[in-house]
């Protein structure tokens, strides 16, 4: 459980970079294009900017969410979706970093304290 909620913990702090990536790209894409914030949802970045992307993600995310869910989710600005995701998953992966650190096997079972 220890490694499990350690490779989490780093996972969400490694992807912070390319979050912001992306929030760069679309906030670029506003300036240099007839795009605004609203209609340059999560839907219309990746099928024109990553269409292999989308068409990997396109299908889980309706296969997983139901048809009106997974179309609001779509929907939502790409600048703020990201936004809100980076900020999360970093602050996510801090909290939970020293926490996974600090993970303390039981000796009685495991023979040993890590």
């Amino acid at each position: 459980m220890r490694g499990f909620l350690l490779g989490l913990a780093y996972l969400c702090i490694w992807t912070t970079p390319f979050q912001v990536g992306i929030v760069f790209w679309a906030t670029s894409l506003l300036f240099t294009t007839d795009a605004s914030f609203f209609s340059l949802s999560n839907h219309a970045f990746l099928s024109q900017h990553l269409p292999f992307i989308h068409g990997f993600l396109h299908p889980m995310i309706h296969a997983i969410l139901p048809t009106e869910l997974a179309d609001w989710v779509l929907g939502i600005p790409i600048i703020f979706h990201s936004s809100m995701k980076a900020i999360f998953s970093t602050w996510f992966g801090l909290w939970l970093l020293p926490i996974a650190k600090d993970w303390q096997l039981d000796p009685a079972v495991h023979g040993r304290v890590q």
